[in-house]
């Protein structure tokens, strides 16, 4: 067809002319499939666009004005038991609390470093100490060497309503769980929550171990409370003018020899205490960092031997009560007391005025005495 008469064929005749011809019908398809593509996929990026760009996400209950810096702002809470703030969930997390062992053959220990809260005394007639462990903001997958609990660690545990991680403990104690209904987690009872790590030369007391996650998903399944109403610190920030601090502070605490002498250094960069023992640097097995609480107390407790009722040597304490104390942040001693007026209670610390303590936000580390020994400061 000529382009003359080309020219007198209607529209719907140079259609059906033009796709009689298979090449160009083929690149009619073609080119209608290309626009239809460019055409979804600018539709697609306008809606992303304006969803990343045109809506906002209502931002979850508001309990501090504090946020992160970055692309996205996250509202921060404090956490109840070191004031530190985070995240609504680590915040929110109840308390467990761990016995842990100190015996020289049971060093280093994992996980004293994410602790909230650490109380440290003699135990037992033989003057070997022990550690209970409070832990809510941070989770630990490895805690221990785990070890039995005692009465007094049951009062302070139960001042938080905390779950108690244990491997054992004497019959008083274990009497004392039952009576008071305490939400145990004893790994004779519960021993999917805990394992043993053998070695070459270590004794089956220093092989029990145990996961904070573990623990919390067995209470968990006992249906434990989980409302954290216990009585919360004050906190305060760090000084920002670092200039302000003292250069050092050494405190000294003698539980009882030289395998248990503990010491704090105060460091100015971090406004925190380095934590020796027995005469070098207390690290941590697994961060291998040097444990470094923010808060140091010293709390002066009367004790007395006892032997429970199937003739086991121990202590029992006067947890409830009221009795001296000593208090260590930013490089200064402040004096002052404790306050525990019920079992249920958890102990509350007020200056030589009168005024309750606050806090730095991190670890605190309380120290217990029996009354007339104190802590010894350069």
């Amino acid at each position: 067809m000529d382009e003359q008469e080309n020219k007198k064929l209607s529209l719907k005749e140079k259609i059906r002319f033009f796709f009689k011809n298979p090449k160009k019908r083929l690149i009619f398809i073609i080119i209608t499939c290309l626009v239809v593509i460019i055409a979804a996929s600018a539709t697609g990026f306008y809606f992303l666009r304006f969803k990343k760009e045109g809506t906002t996400v209502k931002p979850p209950e508001v309990n501090t004005d504090q946020t992160t810096n970055g692309n996205e702002e996250m509202t921060l809470y404090e956490a109840p038991l070191d004031g530190i703030m985070t995240d609504k969930t680590s915040a929110e997390r109840h308390p467990l609390a761990i016995s842990v062992e100190n015996d020289p053959a049971a060093r280093p220990q994992s996980g004293l470093d994410k602790a909230s809260i650490i109380y440290e005394t003699v135990y037992d007639p033989a003057a070997t100490t022990r550690y209970l462990a409070v832990y809510a903001t941070n989770e630990a997958e490895k805690v221990g060497p785990v070890r039995s609990i005692r009465t007094f660690f049951v009062d302070w545990a139960h001042g938080y309503n905390a779950y108690l991680g244990h491997w054992g403990g004497n019959i008083d104690a274990l009497d004392k769980i039952i009576a008071e209904k305490a939400p145990d987690l004893d790994e004779f009872r519960y021993a999917n929550a805990y394992w043993r790590e053998y070695g070459a030369g270590v004794s089956l007391d220093h092989t029990g171990y145990t996961s904070t996650l573990k623990l919390r998903d067995q209470a968990a399944k006992n249906n434990y409370p989980t409302a954290n109403n216990f009585t919360r610190y004050k906190f305060k920030d760090d000084a920002e003018d670092k200039t302000t601090l003292p250069e050092s502070q050494k405190i000294s605490v003698n539980f009882s020899n030289a395998s248990y002498m503990v010491s704090f250094q105060y460091d100015k960069a971090t406004n925190s205490y380095k934590k020796n023992l027995a005469g070098k640097p207390h690290i941590d097995k697994i961060s291998k960092n040097q444990l470094s609480p923010k808060n140091i107390i010293v709390m002066n407790v009367k004790r007395s031997k006892t032997v429970t009722r199937i003739n086991e040597p121990g202590y029992t304490m006067e947890t409830i009560g009221t009795g001296k104390a000593q208090f260590f942040m930013d490089g200064t001693e402040i004096t002052g007391t404790w306050k525990k007026t019920s079992t249920a209670d958890r102990e509350v610390f007020y200056d030589s005025n009168g005024q309750e303590i606050t806090f730095n936000r991190g670890q605190t580390w309380i120290c217990i005495l029996p009354p007339g020994v104190d802590a010894q400061v350069e």
